[in-house]
């Protein structure tokens, strides 16, 4: 049995970043507590280990036009801090690693070199520090050295975890700790930029005191850094950096030191209520700017679906609860998004800025598609078809959810969630009947046919006992879903029948013929409608179509199967002319100029009788998925 960990209580940065402590409020003054409202305080600590990224091999390098080979010097110059970082790994593992050499060096060179090697080092990580001190720089230069000074840190992570394996003498500097670094560098350009903030001169002159100044100050920078972070510096990271919330909690962290400090001055009235009115609207109004919480509604999402799809390829099974398979996940995603939308509600006072949060939903659902599709092409897996099953109760929930907050998504924002998770249903479904139709390919071959005539119930008692013992193996789903799965099979399964009738494999030469197959149409057909109801199907109305179609092959007069054939296209628009042809041609003692008349009728009545609430049958025994499996 598999657990999910999402979030956990409170936010926290990284193991082995610096805290930031504040000293303790006087006694005699009481402000509300500084926390981070909730949405912000979730955080994930992920279960995926970070990797260095492909570096491109030694031949791709030699191929390359002789400018674009640089020394280590010209890539550090150029804040090409991967490749250099790359190339010191690269010495590194030629001096210290097992790496044999043509050219046996002297102990002196040696030395030589590893010395070199400790000062381009140390080169490189004062590069890396100022890239990532550049952080919040709205230049681009500055995004794309700090996109490859991130590379060149979880190199140095894979670096330093590889040396832990290994026995020998490592360089001074390993473990070099770099993300601890970074860590620690970020918290440090965060309390600079919130001690200098200062408010424009314009906007300082209307506040009546250095105080009031000071705090909307801080307010402002940390509004306008942190959308730089979610704007920009988020897409220089991996998402199990988890970015964003680490600034979030180095900002809530500035704010609230300065605050503490704050609070030990004695305080006039104006400059103590200008004080209570950031702690407890000012601030949270900032924090629950829906671009901030989207960004941190979107990170904890998709590392739902990341734990999800790790279980999966882990080949772990569903929880069973109450004997269906269960997955946390639609739970997981609806409380992240529900959350969020009563936080941004209840601070702004405006629905209209919720649409910002619920519009992931149809991002996420696409992810989970194709994450469904995933899980189908490695079918062979044996937790497959559990996880089918588990999503199936997912998306469900989605459906329902959907539908019942329907007032907050934008209108095309829902029909395309409500698109996605009716195909991502149908293709669940789908491939849940598949095996079940490969495996009664025996048996439906024989419908329709002479055999099926001669031996009368025989046919049809051996289709009859397989599909019975199929409905009866469909465990593992919700109650809704079970009942949803069996209507589909119900459907697919008379569509089938009638496909096979249709073949034109039997010739009904006379009145006696025609009216025995008349019966057989009638008895299968009220046995497959109670053995699908009482299982739980609730098609209802597929019980009138063998008796409809019983009723054509029956009759004799001309006039009334022409009327029989409007009667049947009224039921059913969708009865094409090529569909009444294959029917016909089974009473082979029709002629010709009568088969043409019925045709006629058919096509001079069709457009006056169609109903566009009509279900939909006979043209899905056209449609090729329905014999995927089953055709003979």
């Amino acid at each position: 049995m598999r657990t999910r960990n999402i979030v956990s209580g409170t936010a926290s940065t990284e193991p082995n970043s610096v805290e930031h402590s504040g000293k303790t409020a006087p006694a005699g003054r009481k402000f509300k507590p500084l926390t981070l409202p909730q949405i912000l305080r979730r955080n994930s600590k992920s279960n995926t280990s970070i990797t260095a990224p492909d570096v491109p091999n030694t031949s791709s390098v030699i191929t390359a036009p002789l400018e674009e080979l640089l020394t280590f010097e010209q890539n550090l110059e150029r804040n090409r801090l991967s490749a250099a970082g790359q190339q010191l790994i690269e010495r590194e593992e030629r001096l210290y690693g097992q790496i044999s050499e043509e050219v046996v060096q002297s102990t002196t060179e040696r030395e030589e070199e590893k010395e070199q090697l400790t000062r381009d080092h140390k080169a490189l990580l004062s590069q890396i520090d100022l890239a990532v001190k550049s952080s919040l720089s709205p230049d681009e230069d500055s995004l794309e050295a700090l996109k490859s000074a991130v590379k060149a840190i979880l190199q140095e992570e894979e670096q330093d975890r590889q040396w832990l394996k290994q026995e020998g003498k490592r360089p001074d500097w390993r473990p070099s700790e770099c993300r601890r670094h970074h860590n620690t560098v970020l918290q440090s350009l965060v309390e600079e930029r919130m001690d200098n903030a200062e408010l424009p001169p314009e906007e300082s002159n209307k506040l009546r005191s250095s105080l009031q100044r000071d705090v909307c100050g801080k307010g402002r920078r940390l509004q306008e850094d942190l959308l730089r972070v979610v704007k920009d510096v988020k897409g220089c990271y991996p998402e199990d950096m988890d970015i964003c919330n680490f600034f979030g909690k180095m900002y809530h962290q500035a704010f609230s030191a300065g605050m503490r400090k704050i609070e030990e001055y004695g305080l006039g009235m104006d400059d103590c209520s200008y004080l209570l009115y950031w702690v407890n609207v000012a601030y949270p109004e900032i924090l629950q700017n829906p671009e901030l919480t989207k960004a941190e509604v979107q990170t904890l999402i998709n590392k739902v679906l990341m734990v999800e799809e790790q279980a999966w390829m882990e080949g772990s099974v569903p929880e069973l609860r109450d004997n269906c398979y269960f997955s946390p996940l639609a739970i997981d995603v609806i409380q992240f998004i529900n959350a969020a939308v009563k936080s941004i509600e209840a601070v702004w006072g405006d629905t209209s800025k919720v649409q910002i949060i619920v519009c992931l939903l149809k991002d996420f659902l696409n992810s989970y598609k194709k994450f469904q599709e995933k899980v189908l092409k490695g079918s062979n897996n044996g937790n497959s078809r559990t996880v089918i099953m588990a999503i199936l109760a997912c998306v469900e929930q989605f459906r329902d959810y959907i539908v019942n907050k329907a007032d907050i998504f934008p209108v095309d924002v829902k029909e395309c969630c409500l698109s996605i998770v009716a195909e991502m249903k149908n293709i669940g479904y789908t491939s849940l009947t598949s095996p079940i139709h490969k495996d009664l390919k025996s048996q439906y071959s024989d419908l329709g046919t002479p055999v099926w005539l001669e031996k009368k119930k025989e046919v049809f008692d051996k289709l009859f006992e397989g599909i019975n013992k199929h409905t009866q193996d469909l465990k593992g789903l919700t109650d809704s879903c079970h009942q949803e799965l069996l209507s589909q099979l119900h459907l697919e399964v008379t569509v089938e029948y009638v496909r096979r009738l249709l073949k034109r494999k039997i010739k009904l030469r006379d009145k006696e013929m025609q009216e025995q197959a008349a019966r057989l149409l009638c008895e299968d057909g009220q046995r497959l409608h109670k053995l699908f109801t009482e299982a739980g199907s609730r098609e209802e109305w597929l019980s009138d179509i063998l008796p409809k179609i019983a009723e054509v092959l029956k009759l004799q007069d001309i006039s009334s199967i022409q009327l029989e054939i409007v009667t049947l296209s009224q039921a059913y628009p969708d009865l094409s002319e090529f569909q009444v042809s294959a029917l016909l041609s089974l009473k082979s003692n029709l002629s010709a100029s009568a088969v043409k008349r019925v045709k006629k009728t058919l096509l001079d009545n069709q457009d006056t009788t169609s109903s566009q609430d009509a279900p939909s049958f006979f043209s899905k025994t056209d449609n090729i998925n329905m014999r995927r499996t089953a055709s003979s």
